[in-house]
């Protein structure tokens, strides 16, 4: 998997998946064409706590056009295009989540300076979306989230910042396989 040239070591991490009744080639491209507006209106909410305190803090959010895909608007709020083959797509993110309003955002935009980036106060996240035929007509769509923070100090503050986000996380992936699958396998 492309995932492992961008995170082999990683101290947390996410699996989900779902049986779509697609062709690989129908459902990767119900991947990279799903828009906001196809997600359930839980992901809204959910990302809304999320951003709370940034909010909170002063800092706005920049509005989302719910017309394009999803990894567009990915990429546009600092997640990093990493790698993609036929049957998958690697993105990147690397911040302080744990903090309430972070104090930098490290100058990373290139799958190269992702890979070079070691600055220990950071988490690494590397994550993807993958299809595999198991069936003719039958594909496993997969996400997968891995998370390196190589400080242990820095890992005590992001292990408590994923006990609380954890269960939202892993609901938004799975709402937002449930909507690849609904794409996929439309007529």
């Amino acid at each position: 998997m492309l995932i492992d040239e961008f995170l082999p070591t990683f101290q947390f991490n996410e699996v989900h998946r779902v049986t779509v009744r697609a062709t690989p080639e129908k459902t990767f491209a119900a991947i990279k064409q799903l828009t906001w507006a196809e997600l359930s209106p839980l992901v809204n909410l959910l990302l809304g706590i999320r951003g709370l305190p940034a909010r909170l803090g002063g800092k706005s959010e920049p509005t989302m056009d719910a017309s394009k895909p999803m990894l567009d608007l990915m990429y546009a709020q600092g997640f990093i295009p990493l790698a993609e083959s036929a049957n998958e797509i690697v993105f990147g993110l690397i911040g302080q989540f744990w903090k309430l309003k972070e104090d930098r955002h490290p100058p990373v935009h290139t799958p190269r300076e992702f890979l070079a980036f070691n600055d220990p106060a950071f988490a690494l996240v590397a994550a993807n979306l993958a299809v595999r035929e198991t069936a003719p007509q039958v594909v496993e769509c997969t996400t997968e989230t891995r998370i390196h923070v190589p400080d242990p100090d820095t890992r005590k503050k992001f292990a408590r910042y994923w006990r609380v986000i954890a269960l939202g996380s892993g609901l938004i992936r799975i709402l937002w396989l449930n909507a690849i699958k609904r794409r996929a396998e439309r007529g």
